[in-house]
């Protein structure tokens, strides 16, 4: 599974409009996450949890994801 997190380029002192990528990461944990008022799931890898943390968004839950070996 994919990180969910969000990158962002270019904008304000850089040449080039402000363009949002995916994260490239697989997620290794699922975060509950309040942003806006709003409660949301979303898969993430350590970097993007750190960042959420970062930027002071509130985690209210973070369960590890189990991955399967075939």
């Amino acid at each position: 599974m994919r990180c969910e997190g969000q990158e962002r380029r270019g904008g304000a002192f850089s040449m080039g409009p402000v363009v949002w990528k995916q994260c490239k990461a697989d997620a290794t944990v699922m975060l509950t996450a309040v942003q806006n008022g709003k409660e949301e799931n979303q898969p993430s890898c350590q970097k993007c949890w750190q960042k959420a943390l970062d930027f002071g968004i509130t985690i209210t839950k973070a369960v590890p994801i189990e991955v399967k070996n075939e």
